[in-house]
């Protein structure tokens, strides 16, 4: 009997950061230098609560210059520690070990991350598992972040599924929020850890 869990899945989808590694990227910094940014650029005070609220600004402005000018400047941060990237154990063991959780062979690995592209090849190459994915999208890959859907969505059209045959993985509340407004079956990644962990006992 199969894994209730990966039943049916074509397409198991992770997030990144406090997913499959922990990064050490100087956030509040980089946060602080995008907001001063904007804020130079448009003559008025603003604080942002977080990134991608920020990039959507910059996007409402239309100025992809700009925007890409703001992806320059996150890759710059992210890797910036990018030596310190930590493999979680576990989710690396789960992924080159799937077939253990009763997992479909043929079944496609997918990273959806508002990292930048950079930062998603070389913390997967540090963690010895850029070879197992098939598909990676990026902080520079969409214009409307999690919890927004619409990475899931062009997963979805990538590999031709239905939202029934995905599954994600992440960390975070957003994560959760962008599972949900796509469909997708969506779980934070402690339920994967202790399932590598029950395995191992």
């Amino acid at each position: 009997m199969k894994n209730k869990l990966f039943r049916d899945k074509k397409v198991i989808v992770f997030d990144l950061d406090g997913t499959i590694v922990k990064l050490y990227a100087p956030w509040h910094a980089l946060k602080d230098v995008l907001s001063q940014r904007y804020s130079k650029r448009h003559e008025e005070k603003c604080e942002f609560d977080s990134i991608s609220v920020c990039l959507s600004e910059v996007i409402k402005n239309g100025d992809e210059l700009e925007l890409i000018e703001n992806f320059d400047i996150i890759r710059k941060y992210e890797l910036e520690n990018i030596e310190k990237t930590e493999p979680i154990e576990e989710i690396v063991y789960f992924i080159n070990n799937k077939e253990k959780f009763e997992v479909d062979p043929d079944v496609i690995l997918a990273v959806l991350s508002l990292n930048t592209r950079r930062t998603i090849m070389e913390s997967l190459d540090i963690a010895r598992i850029s070879d197992k994915f098939a598909f990676i999208i990026g902080r520079e890959d969409v214009r409307k972040w999690k919890p927004e859907p619409e990475g899931l969505f062009r997963i979805k059209e990538k590999f031709n599924v239905s939202i029934e045959q995905m599954i994600f993985f992440g960390d975070m509340e957003k994560d959760m929020d962008a599972g949900k407004a796509a469909g997708v079956d969506s779980f934070f990644i402690d339920i994967l850890i202790k399932m590598v962990r029950d395995l191992k006992c």
